[in-house]
């Protein structure tokens, strides 16, 4: 005789419905605080916005990748607080986001810092770890981005290039030729 089936604790998802798909969205204030990481350990508000964004499996992703190239950047004395970059349009980044490369979008690469270019552009000809973490966070970098771009205002795409995640995609997207 078998058994009488017992009622689930939890709902049964519809097929091929995925965790990311019922999650909480994370807002764009929140996405962008976590790009640029706690400013201090006191950063209540930065490390709130963090732990969000670590919930969404795609920023998660760009966040990770990210905290490793920050760190194998600041082993050669490179820090984003640092790097003062030119100013790029949001209509250059939503260029960017939408697909388009080569010179339309030279203006991301507005890093003018030859001591820091030097040093990642030489780590990522000799350094085979620090050239595969840097493509890879590059990779994650376009991809998250077209996503945003598309619900982004002009403010947030300005914001978001002011972080700290977004300096390191403009100084190493630079170095690997990304805007030419």
């Amino acid at each position: 005789m078998a058994a009488a089936p017992q009622p689930d604790d939890q709902p049964a998802l519809a097929l091929g419905t995925q965790a990311d798909d019922i999650a909480q969205p994370l807002s764009s204030e929140d996405f962008i605080r976590a790009l640029n990481f706690p400013e201090t350990a006191e950063d209540e508000a930065g490390f709130a916005s963090l732990r969000r964004a670590l919930k969404n499996r795609a920023s998660a992703q760009l966040i990770q990748a990210a905290q490793d190239v920050l760190t194998l950047l600041s082993q050669d004395g490179i820090y984003m607080d640092d790097l003062i970059p030119d100013r790029a349009r949001p209509e250059i980044w939503r260029q960017f986001g939408q697909g388009v490369r080569g010179r339309s979008i030279a203006a991301l690469g507005g890093i003018r810092d030859r001591s820091s270019l030097a040093l990642a552009s030489g780590r990522m000809k000799q350094d085979p770890i620090f050239r595969d973490a840097a493509h890879h966070f590059l990779r994650l970098f376009d991809k998250t981005f077209a996503r945003f771009e598309g619900d982004a205002s002009d403010e947030d795409i300005a914001r978001l290039a002011e972080t700290r995640t977004a300096r390191a995609f403009r100084l190493l997207g630079r170095v690997a030729g990304t805007f030419h």
